[in-house]
């Protein structure tokens, strides 16, 4: 099946306790020589914190078809 150790573009639900997390801030990112948002989310529960950066769907594309090609 899936799950495991797949890795996934946007975390919306804690990995500990599975409740969603919530957005703390999220504001626009140039580091890359893209632009992108960085978020900060927090669970409230369990207070898990993660920060995630979105990509361009483009440059997500690239990155997978590469590795499709790779394997």
């Amino acid at each position: 099946g899936n799950g495991g150790g797949a890795m996934t573009l946007a975390v919306t639900h804690c990995p500990e306790c599975r409740k969603k997390l919530q957005a703390l801030d999220s504001r626009p990112h140039v580091r890359y020589g893209f632009p992108t948002v960085k978020r900060r989310r927090v669970c409230k529960p369990c207070n898990f914190r993660i920060s995630t950066i979105e990509l361009p769907i483009t440059i997500g594309n690239d990155v997978f078809l590469e590795e499709e090609d790779g394997a």
